[in-house]
């Protein structure tokens, strides 16, 4: 593991899910949270401090849970430095890379790729929350426009 990057491992309590979180991982979730805005990203080591305060906030992606909690990852999901995925900075699975040695993205991201819709994701300038590409036709006229993907969408 890198010694200039904290990791943090966010679980649930109810559920067992856990995700360990980078550099990356940590600025998603706080976007999420609405606690930093994109591009206004505060030093690594602010961030890290303001996820374990938001933790008791945020809800669990698997049962929906409220209330995650947060501190240094486990010694069984700690991975060796080449081991992230380089799209999403998330760890990749023992059985993926023992699959296929020397890979670089995990399935989802290789998925992705593959099938054209890999790239950077871009997040809404007013909430944070991921946009999504949607058809919008209106007086005979197909377009594409990037939406907010939030419950319920923000209007910019």
């Amino acid at each position: 593991m890198n010694e200039d990057i904290e990791y943090l491992e966010l679980s649930c309590p109810d559920c067992s899910w856990s995700e360990v979180c980078g550099p990356a991982g940590v600025a998603r979730w706080l976007r999420a949270a609405k606690k930093v805005r994109t591009g206004r990203e505060p030093q690594y080591d602010i961030m890290v401090a303001l996820l374990l305060g938001t933790a008791g906030q945020l809800t669990c992606p698997r049962c929906g849970r409220t209330g995650l909690a947060a501190g240094p990852p486990r010694d069984d999901v700690l991975w060796a430095d080449n081991t992230t995925c380089q799209s999403c900075s998330r760890p990749i699975p023992r059985e993926r890379l023992e699959a296929v040695p020397g890979t670089r993205l995990c399935a989802a991201c290789r998925q992705a790729e593959e099938s054209g819709g890999a790239g950077e994701v871009e997040y809404c300038p007013r909430c944070g929350s991921p946009m999504e590409l949607r058809l919008s036709r209106s007086a005979g006229i197909s377009r594409y426009v990037m939406e907010c993907t939030a419950s319920p969408p923000c209007r910019r």
